[in-house]
Parts: structure tokens; sequence; C-alpha cells
């Protein structure tokens, strides 16, 4: 399984990369590309410009959110997680992503985990969880890679400074309950 982390403050970055020096992450930003606020804004043309200028550095990068614009795929040389907001989608992101991504709130998508569990064994899709939260860590067997984000542990309350032990031990659990080393893309 892969493990990633976006971009976040300052501290927690630091953080992130230390465990990655440590192998209990796969990648961390820039290599895990996910710009929340653009994204949520849709300002999608920003999103990609600010890709592009880090592009060298991106191993993955998430889909700008509701575009279905199949152009943004053969533009830049990485893998894309797209994120499946609706079944509808599903079609589209067979063909242009590299992971379907399974947004972790349940008003961000119109489907349940049961569902997306079906559509990974029917097309043999890679899956992606979008944010791992604590409760989806009984399911983290269905995805092949997901991203970590300041709420992934239940006892982070900004401005408060999670240590590192708490992270160790998250990840060390994500990668025992994922049965599955990594495969960090390229």
């Amino acid at each position: 399984m892969i493990v990633a982390a976006g971009y976040g403050h300052s501290h927690w970055m630091k953080l992130m990369r230390k465990l990655k020096e440590e192998g209990l992450l796969d990648l961390v930003y820039p290599e895990f590309f996910d710009d929340k606020k653009l994204l949520i804004e849709k300002r999608w043309t920003a999103y990609l410009r600010k890709l592009r200028r880090i592009e060298d550095k991106v191993k993955v990068a998430v889909w700008p959110d509701y575009c279905l614009d199949h152009r943004i795929r053969g533009k830049f040389q990485l893998e894309w997680v797209f994120p499946l907001h609706s079944k509808r989608e599903l079609d589209f992101a067979l063909k242009v992503a590299d992971y379907v991504g399974f947004p972790n709130r349940d008003d961000l998508r119109d489907y349940t985990l049961t569902w997306f569990a079906e559509q990974r064994r029917s097309y043999g899709i890679k899956t992606w969880l979008l944010g791992l939260k604590p409760r989806y860590l009984k399911a983290i067997s269905l995805f092949n890679a997901c991203d970590v984000t300041t709420f992934s542990l239940p006892s982070f309350r900004y401005p408060r400074r999670v240590g590192e032990e708490e992270w160790r031990e998250l990840l060390a659990l994500l990668r025992r309950q994922s049965g599955s080393s990594s495969r960090v893309p390229r």
C-alpha cells in the first residue's frame, strides 16, 4: 500500500518528511500533490498552473474535483487519482486515472463503500482512500493507497501538535492492516 501526505502546516510537514525517511510514508508533498484550497474553490486553472511549476517533483496528483476534461491527462507525466464523487463519473475515471479515489466524507459522494468495493472487484481498478480517517482502518485492505491528513488522528486538534509517536503508531497500524508493502510510482 502506498501511504502519502499532502501539504500541511510547517510542523506537520517536517514530521511527515521525517517519517518518510523512517519508511513509514512513501510520498510527501510535493511528491503527492493535492492543493485542497484550490480544489475546493474549483480554481482548476490555478491548480494546474501550480502543478506545472513543480511537475518534475510530483509522482501522484489528485485530479481536479468535478472536472471532466480528458485533455489534462496528456499534459502531465505523472499518476492521477480521480476523486469519484458520483457513480456517473466512473466511466470517465476509468479512462483517465491510475487510481480511483474514494472521498472519506459521506456528503462528497453519492455511493457507499460497499458499491465502491464492488466496482473495484468488477473493473480491477486501483483504489485510493482520499484522506484516511480512523473509521476506515477496518476497510483499508480495499485500497491500494491512501493519504493521511491532520484529521487522520482522532486526537488531533489544531493548534495542538500531535507527537511523533502517535503518528508512528497510526502509520505502523495502517501498514499492518493493509497487509501489503509499498509500491511507489516511478
